[in-house]
């Protein structure tokens, strides 16, 4: 019997994992080992993926990875080679004292812990202790809670990506705490977990901080007891004790400190209850540790426990001092995923979440823009007033001003974004539309959360690109970023706006939506053809632990908020200023010896020559100079493009703002495009406008959230190469219907 056969309540042990090795042990991290008993809760509407509740925890598999999991009515695996499905910790060794470049010992290639060994300036006597834990431990909320630091709490695995460092104080010694990214084992077998195995055996922590789930424990303690083989003071932080203690559960904390032979502390890291006892404990067991260190060969020859071995260790651990009850977190859980996950309204109730996730980022936060837009306006006419005409007045306010504005205007967007995606992550509730959403995201290579970031497309381009931080698996993030400039923004609007109402206005809303969905289909064709040639064989997993609803704590989601803001302004605000200069130097010069107009202006400006030149190269496309000088403005900012047409045409900057197409078809700038272009050139520009080079910013984000700059270069130039393909289609075509 497969896994997948089961149906809403049933159970089964597990007997086999016939799975490739990377999904194997993706699902033994997961608590799907020999021997364990499945239960099967729900599965979405679509009928995958499919709820399991495994060791104390909710497990989602896709309906064809269910089918890999062989399965049985009795516990008796006799017969069963349970050697090939132990992990790779039987032969895995830890890592080296000391490693550089290459990682030969985590195989990463550049690994992160050896470029960075240190994060600042280490106090004299300052001690290092590590977090170490599984995701959804409340590891990070402990980080917050010892440090004040200014990161997130994480309701899946992969939120975490890097090494986070915070700084306090334990009776006077200064303590540097260290939020390791969520591990569910020391296997390298993910670059989460290769980096973790490697900060802990690299020498520069110098104590371990256990946080484990105690109403899990039994799933937790396998990490503890891999921790343990790093021969390194530790604690075992008992987190979430609220909860189990309200649901009547019980453990022997001192016999499980004594089977352990580390201190355990209970604690609740969401009220910072005991957090702080935790860190104390840690710092003690330094001293002790200094008093009378192992031996470093000792360190190195401790034996690699084979997961049937550790788990073996943890029952036998667990027997007769701990039991655990469902409460009422679990009571709720099950209450809401009727309405959320799996019953006949879950969708209804995803689209109304997304609805009112784009609502707020982009409705409500027109408000702001529009008093950050008028406040940068003032800045300019206040500057404009008191410095003299010339150089650097036009510097500062038509290029420094106008760059900085073009960051800082999208800033409220990013706020709301990231305060909706905090919320619905740490309520638990992003994981759950993650699975409904997957079904139709899997078809095409990409995961369920690849959802959010392809709907935040629609209303910026750059919010969508860095909330693919949110997607665990590598291959998948990139090919979502691939893919999100395809979703035409709200900055395309007025090209399309403007061009409709010149050449389509009886069928303005008919061309504006073809186009959506033009973007939405080529979106849909290169996730999928990307899928093929790209890494083919690393085909990502969906098995994700959906974690039980809670309710966020606000002063967590504020700091996630505003830290993801600020990282915006930092990573955007220095290259898109640069960028916005040079742009602004290309259509300021050469000054002309006699005074001329904008127009005039622009023509004979190194913008206006390299329109010219490369006026041969979009001639086959029915464009001309003008058209081509906005396509290049537009690589700054799409609403450039109008703008940049409204001034080589002479005409008011008000026909660049009209607010639809029966508004555009009268003004002026329309007339002079009907006068200069035919109704095929328009649709091809429009077309070209919705696929070639996202803006700048969009640009830098790709380059930000991949860590390549290459990725961002290949997104510039197979956008730009899609368009023109894409905009002789449809000027080829449209010469030929219309």
């Amino acid at each position: 019997m497969r896994l997948s056969e089961l149906r809403n309540g049933e159970r089964a042990y597990i007997h086999r994992l016939d799975a490739p090795a990377a999904l194997r042990s993706r699902l033994q991290e997961l608590g799907l080992i020999v021997g364990e008993q499945a239960e099967r809760l729900y599965a979405a509407p679509a009928g995958s993926p499919i709820v399991f509740r495994v060791m104390g925890q909710r497990v989602s598999l896709r309906r064809d990875e269910a089918e890999c999991v062989v399965a049985g009515v009795s516990a008796d695996t006799a017969g069963i080679e349970e050697s090939c499905y132990q992990d790779s910790a039987d032969s895995a060794q830890p890592f080296p004292p000391s490693c550089s470049g290459t990682c030969a010992a985590c195989g990463l290639q550049h690994c992160p812990s050896c470029a960075k060994p240190d994060a600042g300036h280490a106090e004299e006597g300052e001690m290092t202790i590590a977090l170490v834990g599984n995701p959804n431990c409340g590891k990070t909320a402990f980080f917050n809670a010892a440090s004040g630091g200014h990161e997130r709490t994480g309701n899946y695995a992969g939120v975490t990506v890097t090494s986070i460092v915070g700084r306090t104080r334990i009776d006077g010694i200064p303590v540097r705490v260290v939020d390791l990214p969520g591990a569910y084992s020391l296997n390298a077998v993910s670059p989460d977990e290769a980096f973790v195995r490697h900060e802990l055996a690299g020498g520069a922590v110098d104590a371990i901080v256990n946080v484990t789930d105690v109403n899990a424990l039994e799933r937790h303690l396998l990490l503890t007891l891999q921790l343990q083989q790093m021969k390194k003071p530790m604690v075992c932080a008992l987190n979430m004790y609220d909860d189990f203690s309200q649901n009547g559960s019980s453990l022997d904390v001192g016999r499980l400190e004594e089977r352990l032979q580390m201190p355990c502390i209970p604690t609740v890291a969401r009220r910072g209850d005991g957090v702080e006892h935790a860190l104390r404990r840690a710092v003690e067991a330094v001293r002790a540790a200094r008093l009378n260190p192992p031996s470093h060969e000792d360190a190195a020859a401790a034996p690699a426990a084979s997961l049937s071995a550790r788990r073996a260790a943890v029952r036998e651990m667990l027997q007769g001092i701990y039991s655990v009850r469902t409460g009422r977190t679990e009571r709720w859980t099950d209450l809401l995923d009727r309405l959320t996950a799996h019953g006949p309204l879950a969708y209804i109730v995803w689209l109304l979440v997304m609805l009112l996730v784009f609502t707020l980022t982009f409705q409500l936060g027109a408000y702001p823009m529009e008093w950050i837009d008028a406040g940068v306006g003032l800045l300019g006419e206040w500057l404009g007033r008191c410095l003299p005409e010339g150089l650097v007045h036009d510097l500062l306010i038509d290029g420094i001003l106008g760059g900085v504005g073009s960051v800082i205007v999208f800033l409220p967007n990013i706020l709301i974004l990231y305060l909706c995606i905090s919320l619905l992550e740490d309520s638990g509730y992003l994981a759950r539309a993650a699975m409904l959403a997957d079904p139709l995201f899997a078809r095409i290579g990409l995961h369920g959360k690849s959802f959010v970031p392809m709907l935040m497309g629609f209303g910026c381009n750059v919010p969508a690109v860095m909330a693919t931080r949110t997607i665990a698996n590598r291959k998948t993030r990139l090919l979502t970023m691939l893919a999100v400039p395809f979703m035409s923004c709200s900055a395309r609007l007025p090209v399309y706006v403007v061009f409709c109402g010149a050449f389509f206005p009886h069928h303005a809303v008919l061309v504006m939506t073809l186009l959506y969905f033009l973007g939405i289909i080529m979106a849909v064709f290169f996730s999928w053809m990307f899928n093929r040639v790209y890494h083919r064989k690393a085909d990502a997993t969906f098995v994700m632990e959906i974690p039980a609803y809670r309710a966020p704590l606000a002063g967590s989601v504020l700091r996630h908020t505003w830290e993801k803001g600020r990282q915006y302004l930092r990573k955007m605000g220095g290259v898109i200023l640069v960028a916005s200069i040079v742009v602004w130097t290309l259509g300021y010069f050469p000054r002309p010896a006699t005074e001329l107009s904008p127009a005039e202006q622009q023509e004979q400006s190194y913008l206006g020559i390299i329109g010219h030149a490369i006026d041969p190269l979009f001639s086959p496309l029915g464009f001309d100079w003008r058209m081509d000088v906005g396509i290049l403005a537009g690589m700054g900012a799409k609403e450039l493009m109008v703008s940049t047409l409204g001034v080589l045409y002479d005409c008011p900057e008000e026909d660049a703002q009209a607010e639809d197409a029966a508004q555009a078809s009268s003004t002026r700038l329309a007339k002079a495009l009907q006068a200069s272009h035919t109704p095929q050139a328009a649709l091809a520009y429009m077309v070209f406008a919705l696929f070639y080079f996202p803006c700048f910013a969009t640009v830098i984000a790709i380059a930000a959230e991949s860590g390549k700059r290459r990725m961002a270069l290949f997104t510039a130039v197979y956008t730009t190469a899609v368009a023109y393909l894409m905009a002789w289609v449809a000027f080829t075509l449209a010469t030929l219907i219309l």
